[in-house]
């Protein structure tokens, strides 16, 4: 593990098998803001990468997916004082760095404590009718975008044995429950060039029908 220290603003990126997409975003994120890269433990020689561009990361023993890898990092920032907001951003480079000062601005102007990025442009339909069920339910848009700036301090009180497979959508439910303020803010996002790492076509969709049950489901 590359060591670094760390100021107020921490932004997390969980990659498995991304290496080829680093291209030079993560130096050129690296060189501004404390970047911590959670290595799902990628074959692809992701963590040799890091470590040659010293950037700070740790790798998992074992491939525990997406939310578990994330959870696994919020537990370990929270422990840091210094951390006062965490921003998650997804590996393959469809998120632009120009927006996380932009995030980070509108959430201290407007008092709010988490904002999620929403994508105008979603990957797949089913990802439309999600984010327009939870429009409805909870006046918000995209919950599944990976581009998200939490306050460190709602991290806290969040109960991550209570968290499903459900691309943390669930803590923005429990967020919300908890009376946590909430805002969007639309984002441009590119198109990723190949496949992404969710899981094959049947599985990552059985999970987006599972998500949006949930969000039916769930009680306000």
């Amino acid at each position: 593990m590359h060591k670094k220290k760390f100021n107020s603003l921490a932004i997390v990126i969980p990659s498995f098998n991304e290496k080829k997409n680093f291209n030079n975003i993560l130096k050129k994120i690296n060189k501004k803001y404390n970047l911590l890269i959670i290595d799902d433990c990628s074959s692809d020689g992701t963590s040799s990468y890091l470590k040659k561009n010293k950037i700070f990361f740790i790798r998992n023993n074992k491939n525990l997916g997406y939310e578990k890898s994330l959870i696994k990092v919020f537990l370990f920032l929270i422990k840091l004082k210094k951390i006062k907001y965490i921003l998650t951003m997804d590996a393959d480079g469809q998120h632009k760095i120009s927006y996380i000062e932009k995030m980070l601005s509108y959430l201290t102007k407007n008092k709010a404590d988490i904002i999620i990025g929403s994508r105008l442009r979603k990957n797949r339909f089913i990802e439309k009718i999600i984010s327009k069920v939870f429009k409805m339910k909870y006046d918000l848009s995209d919950p599944l975008s990976g581009f998200k700036l939490y306050r460190t301090e709602v991290i806290k009180k969040i109960d991550f044995t209570k968290i499903k497979k459900l691309f943390l959508v669930d803590i923005i439910i429990q967020a919300l429950n908890k009376n946590f303020k909430i805002s969007n803010i639309n984002i441009k996002t590119k198109l990723r060039k190949d496949k992404p790492r969710v899981g094959n076509l049947i599985y990552s969709n059985l999970k987006m029908i599972n998500i949006l049950f949930s969000i039916i489901y769930t009680k306000k």
